[in-house]
């Protein structure tokens, strides 16, 4: 290509020097009876021409294809010059991108079979378009989406995309990738789910048994030592914590319930993930005076962490302004020594946790002679944080049945 270029201007510089010496130069050579000096003289082309008026259409035609033949011999020449250019940064760009895929390919360690069909879920074999695709959670599902909607997608698929999914670590656990779907739930990983029937909702913690493409198999709650019956409810409202990150919830149709040995209940799977961008539940109030054992950040470390012999606790009273499934304010009239990091454990009657339960100190607040005392829930698991809730949800209703 670069030779061509070249050929080709040279071409057009030497056939423009032989036009312009044509049209300038000229010596007059005609049979004249006699010599003179003034036979020497060269002749202008232009001052020895007859009018332009007289001149024949053929050289207007000769004249218009040499004018535009060289314009456009020019930027032909450019046009070439910048293809040429243009291909060879393409080439770069496609030699780096295959290197990155096939990068990619190694560290997730994908086999052959699983490279094809990321070509497939793809739908091209272009590695500047298929990279993006295997980096991104986000292009990765709305690629899945595409394929699914399209006219290559079979049902076999179903299975190859679900484990694409985790092969490529696009997984709940995963914090790099936000949480799109619950197609990235995992099997082992704990649930807490709601049934939300009328005015009563029963509260559940469940695991997931199974987990494909399409649905997800849950274990049903158990009532009189049998599993409950669960088919005879639309959906049901689930909800977890991601560590590090935030809670979420979703609602899943409930597809059918086994029976067999499996004992699971089927959901289908969803996209709409609410990720919880307030509270971790709603203030209740209590206005309830309780007495705590007060305990160094340190000190609770030791206890809890490596297991130290516990020492001898200081007691202070406060009285319970609100509580949520967070944390809980407290109201002091003095500090009674207690500081900012500080721990507090106390014991909630009531609320079916057999452990006592801990929480830190996150700031003080003085306000009009008293004080308002933050504090956040320390090691609290799962369960511990359902029965928590489970309690607030009672204690509101018995206030909404006093209020009426």
């Amino acid at each position: 290509m670069r030779n061509l270029i070249k050929k080709f201007e040279n071409l057009i510089t030497g056939f423009g020097f032989v036009i312009l010496w044509f049209l300038l130069c000229g010596i007059d050579r005609s049979n004249k009876p006699s010599f003179s000096t003034g036979d020497l003289e060269t002749s202008n082309l232009f001052q020895s021409m007859p009018p332009p008026s007289t001149w024949p259409i053929s050289f207007w035609i000769a004249l218009f294809i040499l004018v535009f033949g060289s314009i456009g011999g020019f930027y032909g020449a450019r046009y070439l010059r910048e293809k040429q250019a243009q291909e060879e940064l393409d080439a770069i760009v496609d030699e780096q991108a295959q290197m990155g895929l096939e990068t990619e390919y190694e560290n997730k360690k994908l086999d052959e079979e699983t490279r094809e069909f990321v070509t497939e879920l793809c739908g091209t074999v272009d590695p500047v378009d298929i990279l993006p695709v295997i980096s991104s959670s986000e292009l990765f599902e709305q690629t899945v989406i595409d394929f699914k909607e399209s006219d290559r997608f079979e049902e076999e698929a179903y299975p190859k995309i679900f484990e694409l999914r985790k092969s490529l670590e696009f997984t709940f656990k995963n914090l790099d990738w936000p949480f799109l779907n619950t197609q990235m739930l995992e099997k082992g990983m704990k649930l807490e789910c709601e049934i939300r029937h009328k005015s009563r909702n029963v509260v559940f913690m469940t695991s997931i048994l199974d987990a494909n493409e399409s649905h997800l198999y849950i274990k049903p709650p158990s009532v009189k030592k049998r599993p409950a019956n669960l088919k005879q409810f639309p959906s049901i409202h689930c909800r977890l914590r991601r560590a590090n990150d935030a809670d979420y919830e979703f609602d899943v149709d409930i597809v059918d319930q086994l029976i067999d040995e499996m004992n699971a209940v089927i959901l289908k799977q969803t996209s709409e993930i609410h990720k919880m961008t307030i509270r971790e539940s709603e203030r209740v109030p209590m206005d309830m005076e309780m007495n705590f054992q007060l305990v160094s950040d340190a000190q609770y470390d030791l206890e809890h962490k490596f297991e130290a012999e516990e020492q001898e606790r200081d007691m202070v009273t406060a009285t319970i302004k609100d509580m949520s499934g967070g944390g809980m304010k407290l109201q002091m009239k003095d500090l009674q020594g207690l500081n900012k990091d500080d721990v507090l454990i106390f014991h909630l009657s009531r609320a079916s946790i057999r452990r006592d339960l801990a929480a830190s100190v996150m700031n003080i607040v003085p306000r009009g002679g008293l004080y308002d005392l933050h504090l956040k829930y320390r090691d609290n698991d799962t369960i511990t944080k359902m029965k928590i809730n489970q309690y607030l949800h009672r204690a509101t209703k018995n206030m909404e049945a006093k209020a009426a």
